[in-house]
């Protein structure tokens, strides 16, 4: 029985495949090292720092809300609809930030959700007005300060300390938390400025201020 060219020419690929699997895998039988060590790992941090990678995501994810709100076209005020969805980046951003950190720290969980579908951090789908929104997101900002004191007070604990960690979200987190919260602020008083006297205009005024 003579063999077809194209059914030749297949069956060569197939050996060819076979091969190549056989002699260019990367699996190997020797254990693997591990990036983590048990001076400076401690569970207890570790899954504090995993768990606030969901709180990130919700944030983000209210933000984005927030931002479809003042992009609808009856509302219609795009400046602060783009300070929404900068915001909305960042925490996506902080997220993904603190999912590479725990992998330089050797963290191998990949069960940030714990099963449960992410949700809008506040729970909220519409907003009366801008106040609202930006007294919002001050305290959105707050509620995370709070949860990075937590999380380095967790892995300051005597006997199962991780400076790394503490130092980490101290120097890195903090601050940029506490720019955070005085820039929302401040935000705040401009608009109470604008609606002296100027209510009606007041969020049109604010948003060709931004």
């Amino acid at each position: 029985m003579i063999m077809s060219y194209s059914t030749m020419l297949l069956l060569l690929m197939a050996t060819m495949v076979g091969l190549a699997s056989s002699t260019c895998s990367v699996s190997s039988s020797d254990e693997k090292a591990e990036a983590k060590d048990a001076a400076n790992y401690q569970p207890a941090c570790i899954a504090a720092l995993e768990a606030q990678v969901r709180i990130e995501f919700e944030a983000s994810l209210q933000y984005i809300l927030m931002a479809a709100h003042f992009d609808e076209d009856t509302v219609n005020l795009p400046k602060i609809a783009e300070l929404f969805w900068s915001h909305a980046d960042e925490e996506r951003s902080h997220a993904i930030q603190f999912i590479q950190y725990l992998r330089m720290r050797g963290a191998d969980n990949n069960d940030f959700f714990g099963g449960v579908p992410i949700q809008p951090k506040e729970r909220t789908y519409d907003w009366a007005g801008v106040d609202e929104a930006l007294k919002m997101a001050l305290k959105m900002e707050k509620d995370v300060s709070g949860k990075m004191k937590e999380m380095i007070d967790i892995c300051s604990t005597a006997g199962q300390d991780d400076p790394h960690a503490a130092d980490w979200l101290t120097g890195t987190w903090l601050e940029e938390q506490m720019q955070g919260q005085r820039h929302l602020a401040g935000l705040i008083n401009t608009f109470n400025n604008f609606k002296r006297g100027h209510d009606e205009l007041a969020e049109w005024m604010f948003d060709q201020e931004l």
